[in-house]
């Protein structure tokens, strides 16, 4: 049995009462097919290219209007199914980076050098963690190209509305549902959550870059 399995085993009840509130929405996938999506993600993810990720995660933040270097001391940000080479890496400042990563618990070189950068790892899968129990109203949270592997997409935005100030996401659109990707990711994804506060990225608009459209943009709380 696999790390991933292993952990299964310990959460098929919910954790928190976040995870209660979240769990029977219609866009979520069995733990069971997510756990399939993730032994597949595992063997496919190659790319731990850093040089190659900081290009692409600048591109994502000069459509967003943000850059790596501004913005961020003192912040608290949660950055959903971060990979191998976390965005919160690249960006400067002291703020409190959490990654969700349920793969770091198979990338021990990742995660070490992730956490050597200051970074907080959590390997639970983000509809397992209690984000306002631990860090109660975080200031940012960013999903970027992750929610097509998640157990339940609209769930992970509404849990993110409920307890982040401002959400950031650049996510691809369209395709079709294979063994790492449980799910198709539209407009509506966002709209019905979020309202429609973002834009569509052209895919094949900037070289080495997404080839599928994207949707992409920054929801902000209004207190």
């Amino acid at each position: 049995m696999n790390i991933i399995c292993e952990y299964l085993e310990t959460v098929k009840e919910p954790l928190n009462k976040e995870t209660t509130t979240l769990k029977n929405t219609m866009t979520a996938v069995s733990y069971n097919r997510w756990v399939e999506a993730q032994n597949q993600e595992f063997v496919e993810y190659t790319d731990h290219n850093i040089p190659r990720r900081r290009r692409g995660k600048g591109i994502i933040f000069r459509y967003l209007g943000i850059n790596f270097e501004e913005g961020w001391d003192n912040k608290t940000i949660v950055e959903v199914a971060a990979g191998s080479t976390p965005t919160l890496g690249f960006i400067e400042g002291n703020a409190t980076k959490i990654a969700i990563e349920p793969l770091m618990a198979r990338w021990d070189n990742h995660r070490a050098s992730a956490e050597a950068q200051g970074i907080t790892i959590i390997t639970d899968p983000y509809e397992h963690v209690d984000i306002k129990g631990t860090y109660g109203t975080v200031d940012e949270t960013w999903f970027f190209n992750c929610l097509q592997h998640v157990i339940d997409p609209k769930a992970q935005l509404e849990k993110a509305k409920a307890t982040s100030k401002i959400i950031r996401v650049f996510e691809p659109l369209g395709g079709t549902v294979n063994l790492a990707h449980p799910h198709v990711i539209s407009r509506n994804t966002f709209t019905e959550v979020l309202g429609d506060f973002g834009q569509i990225f052209k895919g094949g608009t900037e070289e080495g870059f997404h080839s599928f459209d994207c949707y992409y943009g920054t929801w902000r709380r209004e207190d």
